[in-house]
């Protein structure tokens, strides 16, 4: 009779949640092994971008009012958490199809969700310094007195998840390299200057800001600034509802896109 031998832990296939858990470990790994020289020296630009901003918004008045401030030292930490993710991603993407590097990367036998969160995991971590930075370099230069909630770490880790996603769904969706770069950036300077971010939406033409009502930008700042400022933001449901939305809406378009390259 010939017997069978029971397949020992060599031989036995890792189950999917543990196939899930060891490819976010690898590619967390790999992102940060491959930017190690890089996301450094990003997380220098995001203090110099946050602290600048913070500091050259106050040049411009002798006596900055205080609900200005408030607003200056809230956003400029929302631009460090957005940046990393909306404009470092899809230059990262478009140097990997120029190099040819990004077909191997997509080929690699790692769940999509996996390589997708290893990356805002190494995004959060990249921003995150930065922001408490840019907060300190607020709180000190206008004198402010902020009321951190717990509501701070959902409105932080939704911001940058967002951020990362919509940053995906620009690289993986548009294909010609130099379409992706024109197109972040050009989300940021629509996040910096025609978005609520660092000043409340009555300042914007009336059509601009009922557009606004719809984009993530001011309503990325206002979950933020209602964590620490409480009361200071209004409609903060229905901002934490539209975030929410943008970041379902480019994980669907993430997964089309590498589904369609599948």
């Amino acid at each position: 009779m010939t017997m069978i031998a029971a397949p020992g832990p060599a031989m036995r296939r890792p189950a999917p949640p543990e196939r899930w858990l060891r490819g976010y470990g690898r590619m967390a790994a790999w992102d940060i092994a491959s930017l190690r020289l890089y996301l450094p020296v990003l997380s220098c630009v995001l203090i110099l971008q946050g602290a600048g901003f913070v500091y050259g918004m106050g040049l411009l008045f002798a006596d900055m009012p205080q609900s200005a401030a408030v607003f200056v030292s809230t956003g400029a930490p929302v631009m460090n958490l957005i940046t990393v993710g909306l404009i470092f991603e899809p230059q990262l993407v478009a140097q990997q199809r120029m190099q040819g590097s990004y077909e191997f990367l997509q080929a690699l036998p790692v769940p999509r969700s996996a390589a997708a969160l290893a990356w805002y995991t190494v995004a959060l971590a990249t921003a995150l310094p930065p922001v408490v930075l840019t907060l300190l370099a607020g709180l000190a230069r206008y004198h402010l007195h902020l009321a951190i909630t717990p509501m701070v770490i959902p409105a932080v880790l939704l911001t940058c998840l967002t951020g990362v996603l919509m940053g995906l769904a620009v690289a993986h969706g548009v294909t010609q390299p130099m379409a992706a770069n024109l197109i972040s950036v050009t989300l940021i300077f629509v996040m910096t200057g025609f978005s609520p971010v660092n000043f409340p939406a009555g300042q914007l033409p009336g059509w601009l800001a009922s557009v606004n009502q719809w984009l993530p930008f001011g309503s990325m700042a206002t979950i933020t600034r209602s964590a620490l400022v409480p009361g200071f933001a209004d409609g903060v449901p229905r901002a934490y509802a539209v975030v929410a939305a943008w970041a379902a809406a480019s994980a669907l378009v993430v997964a089309w896109a590498q589904g369609r390259r599948g």
